[in-house]
């Protein structure tokens, strides 16, 4: 989820920034690590994959209204400094004609209907790809594949549900 954020602070602030990459790609401390006989694809692995294969073109900015963490934080002054929302989004309208919106919800125990506004889909179909597992604490090691990208379709219509602890990109094609 700490990996999503930063790469929505990315797209934000891509006016900003020329190029970022990442310094340990294999192993160590890194997304992809490898074994004897495989390579296991870490929680980062997925969010990574996902805005470096989608979030490219333009950036769209986007207003986010949803309620936001009310504890403490380390450090203490952060909550006096920004808002802390429990949804973190940004957008990219892609060379490729769709609109891509990533959505990172950090709450650990729920989910937050929403509704999403200012696109429309053609045809009304919006592809969805999210990244989670069962608990905030699941990892991929020792063969075990807890986290990964789960793709679905959506109509569009509506309101949409960002499942809890989770990193959700909707592509649909600008009309």
């Amino acid at each position: 989820l700490a990996v999503s954020i930063w790469l929505n602070v990315f797209i934000r602030q891509a006016k900003y920034i020329g190029m970022a990459n990442i310094a340990q790609t294999v192993n160590v401390i890194s997304p992809l690590m490898t074994t004897k006989d495989d390579i296991v694809r870490q929680t980062t692995w997925w969010p990574l994959l996902l805005f470096s294969r989608y979030m490219r073109g333009s950036t769209i900015a986007c207003n986010v209204r949803c309620d936001e963490y009310q504890g403490d934080t380390e450090p203490a002054w952060i909550r006096s400094a920004i808002e802390t929302p429990w949804l973190d989004v940004s957008a990219a309208l892609g060379d490729d004609g769709f609109v891509n919106l990533m959505v990172v919800n950090v709450h650990e125990s729920q989910d937050f209907e929403t509704e999403v506004s200012g696109v429309r889909a053609v045809p009304e179909e919006v592809e969805v790809y999210t990244v989670t597992g069962t608990s905030v604490r699941d990892t991929n090691m020792d063969g075990r594949q807890d986290v990964g990208i789960t793709e679905r379709s959506w109509d569009g219509k509506g309101y949409f549900t960002f499942p809890k602890h989770s990193l959700t990109l909707l592509r649909w094609r600008n009309c």
